[in-house]
């Protein structure tokens, strides 16, 4: 895998250099009624090396060698492979190289649902990114952010290095701390059978009820429970941590309080204890909920550029960016995408060929299709569907 020093100059912020890569699929299974489990076998291809450049309005591209453009929207491309199937995330990272430096002389092996897992988080960042723009839409906006809070990090063992997704500090507390604060000495609990707890939604202060805590921190915490059980111990005993980490920590607890707790957090679905999914944000939800996306974002961005390097080169004397990985050029992509301005739309012709998520205007709410082909593809498509249903 070639590391790529690129010029920074007008109509190309970044280039990267890599190689396509050869799969094998290895199908084991594992014990009587239940899944296969699928282990990918990978190598890349030396002979057939690749380059991208991104280009403002145009995305990510992979471009030949004299500079043209081979293939366009490459992060479209990669939004556009449908939900767990394997085959098709193959068929992507056969064409473009493998998200991470894999070896040109044996082959590496990574669990297929672990390589979904990685693209899962990348389709989550910008669906999150889409879902704050224009009209937000607050439901897809918690989904995201619960999402990406709550999902265990992700590894990835290779030749050339460990790699792992993002990991926030919400998400070793809501799925490790247990302490809950001792209440038994507390003058105010015994007076009141209520304490304060410093609040960002409420503030000063919310009144916890004993009663509410006692059973909560008696809780077995076995399975579902236990996220809900460990917030508890977070929002009770955790009130000197940073503004931010206290605001995602203050939302999720009275969320799930006062609307439902969470059972399973899924990419694109979220289920309660309850059996419902409901759609209820107060002001205060809704305030605090923006905020938690905007930092679950920055840090989920953050993370997966931080490897990138500015350089000025002793060449020419431009300025320049060294990119390791295509996860780096994926996350760099989405980096250089105007917040609010720009989003990926899904093009509404159910048959498009071309690119099935397109970057556009946030405003363009007319803009329905990738291309005058698409559009015209739809239009005649309506136009067979009027003429049957007159018949």
């Amino acid at each position: 895998m070639a590391k790529k020093i690129s010029e920074l100059f007008m109509n190309s912020l970044f280039e990267y250099d890599s190689y396509t890569c050869k799969f094998e699929k290895d199908i084991e299974n594992v014990a009587p009624d239940q899944p296969p489990r699928t282990t990918l076998k990978l190598i890349a291809q030396h002979n057939q090396p690749i380059h991208f450049s991104y280009a403002p309005q145009k995305g990510l591209n992979l471009s030949g060698t004299a500079g043209g453009i081979l293939s366009e929207n490459i992060l479209g491309k990669l939004l556009a492979i449908p939900d767990g199937d394997i085959d098709a995330h193959i068929s992507f990272f056969t064409d473009y190289g493998f998200l991470y430096p894999v070896s040109e002389t044996e082959y590496e092996a990574v669990e297929a649902d672990t390589l979904m897992e990685f693209v899962n988080r990348i389709k989550a960042t910008v669906t999150l990114m889409n879902s704050i723009a224009a009209k937000k839409n607050y439901t897809n906006i918690l989904i995201g952010t619960a999402y990406l809070l709550y999902a265990e990090p992700i590894t990835m063992h290779l030749s050339t290095g460990e790699y792992s997704t993002c990991v926030h500090e919400f998400t070793n507390l809501v799925h490790n701390y247990s302490q809950f604060p001792d209440m038994q000495r507390n003058q105010e609990v015994f007076d009141t059978n209520k304490f304060p707890v410093k609040d960002t939604l409420f503030p000063p202060s919310y009144q916890v009820d004993i009663g509410y805590f006692n059973q909560v921190r008696s809780s077995t915490g076995a399975g579902e429970l236990q996220w809900f059980k460990n917030l508890f111990a977070m929002y009770t005993g955790l009130p000197d941590v940073s503004k931010e980490l206290r605001t995602i920590i203050d939302f999720f607890f009275h969320y799930q309080k006062e609307v439902g707790v969470f059972s399973t957090i899924e990419y694109k679905k979220i289920r309660y204890l309850n059996g419902k999914q409901p759609d209820n944000f107060s002001d205060e939800m809704k305030t605090a909920l923006l905020k938690i996306a905007n930092i679950v974002l920055s840090e989920e961005i953050n993370f997966n550029i931080a490897g990138i390097h500015p350089r000025y080169s002793s060449l020419d004397l431009k300025p320049t960016w060294e990119l390791d990985n295509l996860i780096q050029a994926l996350y760099f992509s989405i980096f250089y995408m105007k917040p609010g301005v720009e989003i990926y739309k899904r093009c509404k012709n159910p048959t498009c060929k071309r690119d099935v998520y397109f970057l556009v205007n946030a405003t363009a709410t007319n803009k329905e299709y990738c291309c005058p082909k698409c559009a015209n593809a739809a239009a005649q498509r309506r136009s067979r569907e009027r003429k049957l249903s007159q018949k």
